[in-house]
């Protein structure tokens, strides 16, 4: 990259820290992973504050984390209490290929749970190969057959090498040493 164009790049301008909205965001980070982030701005964290009756920072906050099912979709659902100072989060969801959302909330006196902010929702990735073969993308006979035997070759062991007779057997190091 050219100087003036790094300059042009940098005009001394930091990105906010935060952005003034009510939002929560859900992000699938891998099969088994989830991140979120989230931002509340300060006039409902101060009406959440006047409703609770409580200092905002001595509410107990939570990320409630839905898990659907794939029939009726009615699901699971498992709490990840939160500090208030914090912004975003790891979840770990622990079934790959299933749909997520959070609800970012707090708990109330009576044991409730008040919901803040909803997040949108998401489908982690599975962790296998696709049981769908597209012929659009499938190989020719010859090829997959190329393919599939080194792949199947590769994962023998020596002796099967052997019995196969696709072991090379090296050259015998004493006699190049004389």
């Amino acid at each position: 990259m050219h100087l003036s164009s790094r300059e042009y790049l940098d005009r001394g301008r930091n990105l906010p820290s935060y952005y003034g909205e009510n939002r929560l965001v859900l992000l699938p980070r891998d099969p088994y992973w989830l991140f979120a982030y989230w931002e509340i701005d300060i006039p409902t964290r101060q009406g959440l504050a006047k409703e609770m009756q409580r200092d905002y920072a001595s509410l107990n906050f939570a990320l409630r984390c839905h898990r659907f099912t794939e029939n009726n979709g009615v699901g699971s659902y498992f709490d990840l209490p939160v500090t208030p100072a914090a912004d975003n989060w790891y979840i770990k969801a622990g079934i790959p290929d299933k749909q997520y959302r959070l609800e970012y909330g707090c708990y109330l006196p009576d044991g409730g749970f008040k919901v803040i902010l909803t997040s949108n929702t998401v489908r982690t990735p599975r962790d296998s190969l696709s049981e769908i073969i597209d012929e659009n993308w499938q190989l020719p006979d010859w090829q997959a057959r190329r393919f599939y035997w080194r792949i199947s070759r590769s994962n023998l062991s020596s002796l099967e090498m052997m019995q196969h007779g696709l072991h090379r057997p090296r050259e015998n190091i004493g006699a190049i040493l004389k």
